[in-house]
């Protein structure tokens, strides 16, 4: 524990060169320290570190030398890292590592950052640290990285599917808040447009469905919040209101009916 502190604090205290330096020499014991619950902290703390050097050198003193001399220190935990993409972002510890790396690192490590976890998205999206991962990725990353994930929710009720899981919902409701006015538009209107059976075999409007789902009500909740098209907001309401009698009977649509009522 106390070493960890050490380390971070040397970090933060020696000079620019010594810190590069001292970055460099983890190649090679990168993933044990990822692995450690003190020593993820160090790994963590010097993609800050070292990420924030490059960017004040490319951006701040002109000097790409510099921000290449930076970058290459940090190379070995971003190889060592993208060596084993899947399994550390569904590792508790790994998973902060790499959101870290989403979050601070700059090109052109952000990208093979970014294409190795949209390689993996299917496994990421629902796991239990894969999603966090993957919702970062859509608040930080690029719109081809949205684009990507888009792909996957249209066709099949997907969109449906995914937003009736605990933590797949999380990033369907991350693509609706994150996404530009063309996704959320087809997000929202792939909602609309598809339908569930019920337990009694009666056809359903999704929207419905959703609202009365324990997760799926909250993508619902967000379509109606963040939807900006005017017609496609009037279908979305419009399907709710239609069905208000039978969603105020259900626990899970309340926050649906007081948004209605608003």
């Amino acid at each position: 524990v106390y070493g960890c502190r050490v380390v971070q604090k040397a970090l933060d205290a020696l000079p620019k060169g010594q810190v590069a330096k001292l970055v460099s020499a983890f190649e090679g014991r990168v993933l044990p320290f990822i692995h450690d619950r003190n020593g993820n902290h160090v790994i963590q703390k010097s993609i800050i570190v070292i990420s924030n050097f490059a960017k004040q050198a490319r951006e701040g003193e002109r000097c790409e030398e510099m921000a290449s001399f930076f970058l290459e220190s940090l190379d070995p935990i971003i190889n060592e890292v993208i060596r084993d993409m899947e399994g550390l972002s569904r590792h508790p510890y790994g998973c902060r590592v790499v959101q870290r790396m989403v979050e601070y690192c700059i090109e052109p490590q952000k990208s093979r950052i970014l294409d190795s976890i949209i390689a993996h998205h299917n496994l990421l999206v629902d796991d239990q640290y894969g999603n966090y991962v993957f919702q970062r990725s859509l608040s930080y990353g690029r719109v081809q990285d949205r684009e990507t994930i888009l792909e996957t929710f249209l066709g099949g009720n997907n969109v449906v599917r995914m937003s009736m899981r605990k933590l797949a919902s999380n990033v369907v409701e991350m693509m609706i808040k994150h996404g530009n006015e063309y996704e959320r538009q087809t997000l929202v209107q792939e909602m609309l447009n598809s339908t569930c059976v019920d337990q009694r075999g009666n056809t359903l409007s999704a929207v419905v469905a959703m609202s009365m789902d324990a997760y799926a009500n909250y993508v619902v909740k967000t379509a109606m919040d963040f939807t900006e098209n005017s017609h496609q907001r009037d279908q979305l309401f419009g399907v709710l209101v239609s069905h208000l009698n039978e969603l105020e009977e259900i626990p899970f649509a309340k926050h649906i009916v007081s948004r209605i009522h608003l």
